[in-house]
């Protein structure tokens, strides 16, 4: 016994730096494939958002080097919310879009999600048809939409004629055509956030719908005090992505008004891109850019504070 002991020892004694050689090899090639996502965010992420924030602080033409751009401090930030008077009504399109185009995601997504999670025939076909839009290309979409809603021979105007109505602008009226532009999105996007709110009905067990029909709860109190809170985290996800696309909106209005009629569906990103592109003012875009970006972050932040907290009661 003493014999195999004496043995064992040296063998335990080379075992412990061996394995410490191992670690520290593994954590060696750990560090460096980590390093190259790492190195990708810092050069296509970070570096090109620096840059627009250094030259959101110049005039810059895009034809002169970026070394010779002229210093003009905050003036851009100033000019767009003191003066720009397309910038101000294009941020309020913007709040307007998001508010009726999230929330119609939410509710609709929700209620159609609820619908095909029931026992309903062909759901697999129903998923798909719900899903198509997705697929289609925002500029193809907004075309067909152009087409659906002219004035003088779009379908919906057909239709309202031969139910008795009168024909309406529609995308040619300022009082009219953002609110196309959201049902556009709505109609483009809603299959996405079908599709993720019955992945998420589908992962609560059904022993707590179980156990509250024996307690002899309704159809509303099981909605309510089940399916609701443990939707939340499916809902945050939800609501911050659907915000998150909805301010960053362009494609869409691109492609059916360009911005009018009278600015009426100008957004902030397309008229971010006319003052880059058209007018050649990159400093006064880029500082655009940033406006948007601490709107975004101020907007996420709270949106996650105030589901996470509902989330954790």
């Amino acid at each position: 016994m003493d014999g195999t002991k004496a043995l064992a020892t040296p063998a335990n004694q080379f075992s412990t730096p061996r394995r410490n050689t191992l670690f520290r090899q593994r954590m060696i090639w750990a560090y460096i494939f980590i390093s190259l996502p790492v190195a990708g965010l810092l050069v296509f992420s970070l570096g090109p958002i620096l840059f627009t924030g250094w030259v959101s602080l110049h005039e810059w033409n895009m034809l002169t080097p970026p070394s010779e751009m002229p210093w003009v401090g905050l003036s851009n930030y100033v000019y767009l919310l003191t003066q720009d008077t397309i910038f101000q009504r294009a941020l309020v399109n913007t709040f307007i879009f998001v508010i009726g185009g999230v929330g119609s995601n939410v509710i609709l997504g929700l209620a159609f999600a609820l619908l095909l999670n029931s026992r309903l025939r062909g759901q697999t076909l129903w998923r798909v048809l719900y899903f198509l839009p997705v697929i289609t290309a925002p500029l193809a979409l907004g075309v067909i939409f152009g087409f659906l809603f002219n004035r003088n021979y779009g379908l919906v105007n057909s239709l309202l004629i031969a139910l008795g109505g009168t024909r309406q602008p529609f995308l040619a009226s300022p009082d009219q055509a953002l609110y196309v532009i959201i049902i556009m999105a709505v109609y483009q996007y809603l299959g996405y956030y079908i599709v993720i709110f019955v992945a998420g009905l589908q992962g609560i067990p059904q022993d707590y719908y179980d156990a509250a029909s024996v307690d002899g709860a309704n159809v509303w109190q099981r909605f309510r005090h089940i399916t609701l809170p443990l939707l939340r985290p499916v809902m945050l996800f939800v609501i911050v992505t659907n915000t998150i696309g909805a301010l960053q909106v362009f494609d869409l209005v691109f492609a059916t008004t360009n911005g009018g009629p009278a600015n009426s569906t100008m957004t902030v990103v397309l008229h971010m891109y006319n003052t880059a592109f058209k007018f050649q003012r990159m400093g006064r875009a880029s500082a655009m850019a940033f406006i948007l970006l601490a709107i975004i972050l101020a907007i996420t932040i709270v949106q996650l504070r105030l589901l996470r907290d509902r989330t954790q009661e």
